[in-house]
């Protein structure tokens, strides 16, 4: 066998794995189903919003948040026009988040979350980026609403 037709090989069998790990990360992964958190506790309300995010359920997603005069958004509207501005971006990147530490103090906390965001880089690789991102929540009443970050930067 001569070079060119060795490297055509080896280069067939290596799309050839990656083909059939795609496809296997989709299939286990598709049908894991999530448990939920507790709605009364600051990591479900997180945990709800990010659920609601990748679903792209934006109405949802604005039910877990505070919006105010001291926020960069102000009403819901404002704040969807911030997460639509790019809806087809959206759709070439893959995320998922990790809950980490939660602290509590009274009617304020804080919920750690890692977020993976993976992106296509050519032919040979992908990129993924880990990046921490602390929501920090404010009780009123019995619910809790997240404060910030009411971006989500993380979609794009």
């Amino acid at each position: 066998m001569n070079s060119s037709r060795r490297w055509l090989v080896i280069f067939a069998v290596v799309i050839g794995i990656l083909v059939v790990a795609t496809v296997s990360l989709v299939v286990f992964n598709n049908g894991k189903q999530i448990t939920l958190l507790p709605e009364d506790a600051p990591q479900g309300i997180v945990q709800r919003y990010l659920i609601a995010v990748q679903n792209k359920d934006y109405q949802q997603a604005a039910n877990y948040l505070s919006f105010g005069a001291s926020g960069p958004f102000t009403t819901y509207d404002d704040w969807l026009r911030s997460v639509t501005i790019m809806p087809e971006t959206s759709n070439q990147t893959t995320w998922k988040a990790t809950l980490g530490e939660v602290t509590q103090n009274g009617d304020y906390a804080t919920v750690e979350v890692i977020i993976d965001t993976f992106r296509a880089a050519g032919v040979f690789g992908g990129s993924q980026v880990s990046q921490p991102i602390s929501f920090q929540l404010t009780k009123t009443g019995n619910s809790w609403f997240i404060t910030s970050p009411t971006y989500i930067y993380w979609i794009y």
